[in-house]
């Protein structure tokens, strides 16, 4: 009898935290996530990039070689443009 008991306790115990767990789970799921803050554009000077060609055929690469290309480019803006890293991809 007592047995009995401590696992009607157990499974009760269980499946009340299981269906707990998964109410949180649908509640978190329905409520809308935030949406970003518009960030204003600046006033005043902005640097622009503008390139040249926006395609590159490298042609063939062979394994294990470094595939070089040249990026032609032009500040159209009215600040000074700092390129700060490049990195493909």
């Amino acid at each position: 009898m007592i047995r009995r008991a401590v696992i009607t306790l157990v499974l009760g115990s269980v499946l009340g935290f299981g269906a707990r767990a998964v109410f949180a789970e649908e509640a978190a799921a329905a409520v809308p996530a935030p949406a970003p803050a518009a960030t204003p554009a600046p006033d005043g000077p902005a640097p622009h990039i503008k390139f040249d060609a926006t395609d590159v055929n490298l042609g063939d690469v062979v394994h294990g070689q470094d595939a070089v290309a040249t990026f032609t480019y032009h500040n159209t803006g009215t600040a000074p443009l700092h390129i700060l890293s490049a990195k493909p991809g």
